[in-house]
């Protein structure tokens, strides 16, 4: 069978410090069916020279002013061709043989509509802090929705976004909980993976770091338009907590932070020179 084709998205603007590790760690994946796409805002500060030494490893790029991160997003969404989408943002990575992995999952279970593997956190550096094993028993229903997935490690289906739509463009910190959640709703089903799939990188300049007052105001919004009580949220919340006692997500949290803690996921493994020969 032909491997699925995967999209993935890069949203970006002024991360020239980050990106080429972002953008290595997509290509590296070597997986024969990869579309790839960056969107950047207009950046201003060396990521549009990246972005072209690149070039050739892209189905698409363009640079210009944007309203931010969900708009991007929709931007690459409407160039997407794959079978399943995902976006990396400019100082986020995918781990090795992430994509190989989601496709395996999606060749197994083509029905499905949300593929989520486990997550990590990184520093600075790249260099892994902590990980969460996404639990296979979900304490996930409209009522009581729980957010339990990395947007990294969190894969979704074409078919999907199109009964659904693309992100919405008035979410900036929560557009992907809000997007997984009109997902779920509308009958999609979620496989979970084992492994590790993506890692968010945490450092002073993050917007997750910058607009936490943000970040909460469209949590509280997100429940409120869903009609979602605070009281089902967090009875669900320790639920899940629960669950994840029992169905082995904490055991593999461990193993996974014993193997992979203080490491770069990719040794810095680039592309070679972008400008010869990959």
């Amino acid at each position: 069978m032909n491997p699925p084709r995967i999209t993935i998205v890069t949203p970006s603007y002024n991360q020239a410090t980050y990106l080429p590790e972002t953008i290595e760690s997509i290509l590296n994946q070597g997986y024969p069916n990869l579309e790839y796409i960056i969107i950047d805002g207009g950046s201003t500060d060396g990521s549009v020279e990246i972005i072209k030494k690149y070039e050739r490893h892209l189905a698409y790029w363009v640079s210009e002013q944007d309203s931010g991160q969900s708009e991007a997003i929709n931007k690459g969404l409407r160039e997407s061709t794959g079978e399943l989408f995902n976006w990396i943002n400019s100082d986020d990575i995918l781990f090795p043989g992430a994509l190989q992995r989601v496709a395996d999952a999606y060749s197994r279970y083509p029905e499905a509509d949300l593929f989520v593997g486990d997550h990590a956190c990184c520093d600075a550096n790249g260099h892994i802090i902590w990980v969460s094993a996404v639990p296979s028993s979900s304490a996930i229903s409209p009522k009581n929705w729980v957010l339990g997935e990395g947007q990294q490690s969190t894969f979704i289906s074409s078919r999907a976004l199109k009964r659904v739509g693309g992100v919405r463009q008035d979410f900036h910190m929560s557009m992907d909980m809000e997007l997984y959640y009109r997902v779920y709703k509308s009958g999609g089903r979620r496989v979970c993976i084992r492994g590790i799939l993506g890692a968010i990188r945490k450092h002073q300049d993050a917007k997750g770091a910058t607009r936490q007052n943000l970040w909460r105001q469209e949590q509280m919004r997100f429940l409120r338009e869903h009609g979602i009580s605070m009281r089902a949220h967090k009875t669900a919340y320790l639920r899940k907590r629960l669950l994840r006692l029992f169905d082995g997500s904490y055991i593999r949290m461990l193993f996974f932070l014993y193997r992979w803690k203080g490491r770069d996921p990719w040794g810095r493994q680039t592309l070679g020179d972008p400008d010869g020969q990959a």
